[in-house]
């Protein structure tokens, strides 16, 4: 009875063992096919091992660098933009009214060519004479004058414009460090990304 039982138990463990044998022969060659499709080998060719990187990954790489330009850029043309609004609201608080000044000036120049222009009427040479030398003194106080007005707004008004042309290159400077820092921060960062890949890479 135990020799039965015996002989029965290894029966079975042998077509047991048949039945595995069975499927490896089957699904041998499906999973090397499998692999050879996932690995891209060619069984032709000897087998080497080579180490790439995903061009996707680094495809990501370079986007988030030219996003991270092209950002940078926008918020200098901006930046910029905006320095040149702030020198022109600050060209309007000048210490001189222009226009003022130019008239002032106009009201001098008139009255002192009108002088001479009344003298050229009178045909005596000593009545003609005796004018130039009276409207001399007077053309001289309106020169002085005009040269005083002429000085005094040219000085002011340029020491208004250097305010401005100060206010604009400080504000331009100051974007430039902004837009310089960004671009070498997306250099870093791309050249990092870069060394990641090279240290991990992920096949194809």
């Amino acid at each position: 009875m135990c020799a039965v039982q015996l002989r029965s138990q290894l029966n079975g463990e042998t077509k047991c063992r048949q039945w595995k044998f069975i499927l490896v022969l089957v699904l041998l060659p499906l999973a090397l096919q499998r692999l050879n499709v996932a690995c891209s080998i060619d069984i032709d060719e000897p087998l080497v091992i080579s180490t790439v990187w995903s061009d996707a990954t680094i495809d990501e790489c370079h986007d988030d660098y030219l996003l991270a330009s092209a950002n940078a850029s926008s918020i200098f043309a901006l930046s910029h933009e905006l320095c040149e609004l702030t020198a022109n609201e600050t060209k309007i608080d000048l210490s001189i009214d222009e226009q003022l000044e130019r008239t002032q000036i106009e009201i001098g120049r008139t009255a002192l060519c009108g002088n001479l222009e009344l003298c050229n009427t009178l045909d005596d040479d000593l009545e003609y004479l005796a004018c130039i030398n009276d409207s001399g003194r007077r053309n001289l106080q309106l020169i002085t004058e005009i040269n005083h007005n002429a000085t005094s707004a040219h000085t002011r008004l340029r020491e208004d414009y250097n305010e401005v042309q100060r206010t604009m290159v400080l504000c331009t400077l100051e974007a430039q460090v902004v837009y310089v820092n960004s671009m070498r921060e997306a250099h870093e960062k791309l050249q990092q990304c870069r060394i990641e890949l090279a240290e991990h890479p992920t096949p194809n």
